[in-house]
């Protein structure tokens, strides 16, 4: 029997509450409200971990896709470590919702996400926003990988 998901699924941030001890502004996996036909700008501007740190970004409700150098689909995992310096994204998205969250490479486990203490501190301004991230250790230093995210 499929599982029923919440009507709201993947159209709302979603915050960690296992750190609501350090802040309860901690997003586990976010949705950006975008256009139909949004075009996105996508820039790692640091990493300090020792595990690979990526972003996955989906079209995760309703029809719809993202285009990246040419190639849809319906999510795409980024890597810090082998990504262009900007990452240019075609949204397209009948609902007008965008799925982001932190991944990273936990050997021996492989990727990881959504992991008990993992998450991401938001800095919005206008269009931009940036992300501060933390993975797998729960404390209070989330600059394990800080991407931004630009609007066009």
């Amino acid at each position: 029997m499929p599982i029923k998901l919440p009507d709201d699924f993947a159209k709302k941030r979603l915050y960690n509450h296992n750190l609501s001890d350090i802040r309860d502004d901690i997003i586990l996996w976010e949705v950006l409200r975008v256009k139909p036909k949004q075009d996105i700008k996508i820039r790692f501007l640091e990493k300090n971990s020792k595990y690979d740190q990526g972003i996955r970004l989906a079209i995760d409700v309703g029809k719809g896709e993202l285009v990246i150098n040419g190639k849809s689909g319906r999510d795409f995992y980024l890597w810090e470590n082998n990504a262009p310096a900007e990452i240019n994204v075609k949204c397209v998205s009948e609902e007008g919702y965008l799925s982001i969250y932190p991944v990273y490479e936990w050997p021996p486990f492989g990727v990881q996400s959504q992991t008990g203490y993992s998450g991401m501190l938001l800095e919005q301004n206008g269009n931009i926003y940036t992300y501060y991230c933390n993975d797998a250790v729960k404390d209070s230093d989330f600059n394990a990988l800080v991407f931004e995210i630009k609007l066009l």
